[in-house]
């Protein structure tokens, strides 16, 4: 009986499935850096190019790469927002829902309604959320404290304004005859519903704030973690089970990231990716990628340094899944990032065979990985 393969023995390059060589069509590739085209631009001769890599050949040429044209930057280069849009269609089921949003546009702070008045063009409104996160935690403090005031307030009001009026005599009748009971009774019952009414509204209000507060806190909670974790990530994927079968569903569509950490809290910014293996869909690929980061203009490229892949064991730590591997600078999957991903990522194309997978890793059907990723200096 043949042995059944559990892994590759070695790490490698991998591209996101949907950007493979296969399923990229050539006008999406830029002749320059033959990758996915980033900010697509069309020269007056016919062909596209990312707008930074035109951009740099353009500082030492005068014509273009592909037929030798004359081409000026101010005359001759063209944004092809008709390929951007294909290209971000393409994209848009295979990024991480983190890196999606980096490309909505300029937005407000999402703190504006406890109190902040900032307002960001794309890819700036993150670095406020994560510079001024203290800052938007005390507005929601002072915000929550307000409205419990306020809601004590109104109801204090409410109080006394019944109290006033609860034995003020009819208008209608002179000042020394008493109300009938029954009527009394009457307006007595109408100023109760009205109060519980009031209540109630008050109550649905503080609930929606409450709601409100424990949401952003709990973003804001991960976030702090995520870039205080030291290159160290532990990603949970709770009902992997369905995950599974939706990936055994489009092999070649559908994959899981987790969201992005950092290797320091000014450091490399990495996502994980899990998806089947596109050479044997009986096997899971497990990769890390480099992604936009803050201070990605002030670090040393390529990133250089070990990561760590580890699949949890149900039975212990001594029966889980590692391999350690050091990153190599040739390697396009380690360079800066041109878009909010970097399309190659490295890793392992065959972690895991789905059997190994089902019967040792997925215990209450939830899989744990560990990723530990160390820059070296």
């Amino acid at each position: 009986m043949s042995e059944v393969r559990s892994r590759v023995e070695c790490a490698q390059e991998s591209v996101i499935p949907s950007l493979s060589e296969e399923a990229l069509e050539a006008k999406f590739e830029c002749p320059i850096c033959l990758q996915c085209l980033d900010e697509a631009v069309l020269t007056s001769c016919g062909h596209r190019f990312c707008r930074s890599c035109i951009d740099k050949w353009l500082q030492r040429d005068s014509e273009c790469p592909v037929d030798s044209q004359p081409l000026r930057p101010d005359r001759d280069v063209f944004p092809d927002n008709f390929t951007r849009r294909e290209i971000q269609q393409l994209l848009r089921t295979d990024r991480p829902d983190a890196e999606r949003d980096e490309e909505a546009g300029s937005v407000e702070c999402s703190f504006r309604e406890v109190g902040c008045t900032v307002s960001a063009p794309r890819g700036r409104i993150a670095e406020h959320l994560e510079k001024d996160m203290q800052h938007h935690l005390n507005l929601l403090s002072v915000a929550y404290s307000r409205l419990s005031t306020a809601q004590h307030q109104q109801q204090l009001a409410a109080k006394a304004q019944e109290a006033e009026h609860l034995w003020s005599p009819d208008p209608k009748q002179p000042s020394a005859t008493k109300p009938e009971p029954l009527a009394l009774v009457r307006s007595l019952y109408e100023r109760v519903v009205v109060l519980e009414q009031r209540d109630r509204e008050l109550d649905i209000q503080l609930a929606g704030q409450r709601r409100q507060f424990s949401a952003a806190l709990d973003a804001a909670t991960q976030e702090l973690s995520l870039r205080h974790c030291g290159g160290t990530f532990v990603w949970r994927l709770p009902r992997f089970s369905a995950t599974l079968a939706a990936m055994r569903a489009s092999p070649s569509r559908c994959s899981e990231y987790s969201p992005g950490f950092y290797t320091a809290p000014c450091g490399y910014r990495f996502c994980a990716r899990l998806n089947l293996s596109q050479k044997d869909h009986g096997f899971l690929a497990l990769l890390v990628h480099l992604t936009r980061g803050d201070n990605d203009a002030l670090l040393a490229w390529p990133f250089t340094g070990c990561i760590s892949f580890e699949l949890a064991s149900g039975a212990g730590p001594r029966d889980s899944l590692r391999e350690s591997v050091v990153t190599r600078p040739d390697l396009q999957a380690f360079h800066r990032p041109l878009g909010p991903i970097n399309p190659k990522g490295f890793g392992y194309t065959e972690f895991v065979s789905l059997a190994e997978l089902e019967g040792r890793f997925l215990p209450d059907d939830v899989l744990t990985v560990r990723l530990c990723v160390q820059s070296v200096k």
